[in-house]
C-alpha cells in the first residue's frame, strides 16, 4: 500500500510539485519570538472560508428579492435541516471575523509589523478590514426584516453625510428620492455575493504572499534567531482556529439570531440602530454633521 501512495504522491509532486510547495510552507523560517500573538491572521482566514460556506449553504433556499427574502430566510430557520445553526453560524461569524480583524491589525501596529519594508503588507491589510465592513454593510439588509430595513436607512444616511462624495454614494447605494428598495437590495446583494467575494479572496493571496515574502516581524530582542513553522505555529494556529470555532458554534446553537417584523417603510415608530460595528458613527450623528 505505501509504494502505491508513494508513486500517487511522486506523480502529483513530478507534475505540479505541490508536495514541495507543502514542505516549504511548513518548514518556511520564523522569527523564534513568534507565537501566540500571531494566530490572528490564521483564524480571521478561516472565518472568511466558514462565512463562504455557510453562505453558500444560505443561497441554496435564499431569495433575492425584497420580501421574498423575509419568508425565504423564515423557512430556512424553520424548515431546512440545519437551517438555524447555518445562520447562526454566518451571522455570528460576521461579527467574530471583524472582531478577529481589528485584534490582528492591533497586534501588527504594536509590535510595529507595519514598517519598513512591510509598508504594502499592511495597506493591503487595512483594505481588508474595509471590505471586511462592506461584507457587515451589504448583508445586514438582506433578512429584509424592519430592523435591517431602518438600520440601512440610517447607514445610508451616514454615506450620505460624507464630505463631497455623500450624493454620488447615496446614488451608488440606490436610495436616492425612493428611499430603501428594490435597487438598493438588487445593489446590495450584488455586492455581498458577487463583488466583494472575490475581491476578498484576491486581497487575501496578496497579503499572505507579501507576508511569505518578508516575513513575520520579530521582537527588537530576537532579530536573528528562527525556528521552523510547523509544529509548535502549526499547533498554536490549529489550537486557536479549533477554540474560535467552539465559541462559533456554541453561539450558533444557544444565542438566537434576531429576526423581527416584514420591512415596513411606513412604521415610524420603530427605533432604527446599524448594527455595532457602526454604531460609533451613528453616535457621531448626534453631535455634528
Amino acid at each position: 500500500m505505501k509504494p502505491l501512495i508513494r508513486t500517487a504522491v511522486e506523480w502529483i509532486e513530478h507534475r505540479t510539485g505541490l508536495e514541495s510547495a507543502i514542505k516549504n510552507f511548513l518548514y518556511e523560517d520564523i522569527p523564534a519570538s513568534s507565537g501566540w500573538r500571531q494566530v490572528f491572521g490564521s483564524v480571521a482566514a478561516f472565518l472568511f472560508l466558514v462565512q463562504a460556506f455557510t453562505g453558500i449553504l444560505l443561497a441554496f433556499n435564499y431569495a433575492p428579492t425584497p420580501g421574498e427574502a423575509y419568508y425565504s430566510l423564515k423557512y430556512i430557520v424553520t424548515e431546512v435541516t440545519g437551517g438555524r445553526i447555518i445562520r447562526g453560524l454566518h451571522h455570528w461569524g460576521a461579527s467574530m471575523m471583524l472582531i478577529v480583524a481589528v485584534l490582528h491589525m492591533s497586534q501588527v501596529f504594536l509590535w510595529g509589523a507595519y514598517k519598513k519594508p512591510r509598508e504594502a503588507t499592511w495597506m493591503v491589510g487595512v483594505v481588508l478590514l474595509l471590505v471586511t465592513l462592506g461584507f457587515g454593510l451589504t448583508g445586514y439588509l438582506l433578512p429584509w426584516d424592519n430592523r435591517a430595513y431602518w438600520g440601512t436607512v440610517v447607514t445610508t444616511e451616514i454615506a450620505g453625510k460624507a464630505p463631497f462624495a455623500g450624493p454620488y454614494l447615496v446614488r451608488l447605494l440606490g436610495s436616492g428620492a425612493g428611499g430603501i428598495g428594490v435597487v438598493t437590495f438588487a445593489r446590495f446583494y450584488a455586492m455581498h455575493v458577487l463583488l466583494l467575494p472575490p475581491l476578498m479572496m484576491l486581497l487575501m493571496g496578496l497579503h499572505i504572499y507579501l507576508v511569505r515574502k518578508h516575513g513575520v516581524a520579530p521582537t527588537l530582542e530576537d532579530d536573528e534567531a528562527k525556528k521552523k513553522f510547523y509544529p509548535g505555529q502549526v499547533f498554536r494556529d490549529t489550537a486557536a482556529i479549533f477554540g474560535c470555532f467552539v465559541v462559533l458554534v456554541l453561539l450558533a446553537a444557544f444565542a438566537s439570531v434576531p429576526l423581527g417584523r416584514l420591512a415596513d417603510p411606513t412604521d415610524t415608530t420603530y427605533t432604527p440602530r446599524p448594527d455595532w460595528y457602526f454604531l460609533c458613527l451613528f453616535q457621531t450623528l448626534k453631535f455634528f454633521e
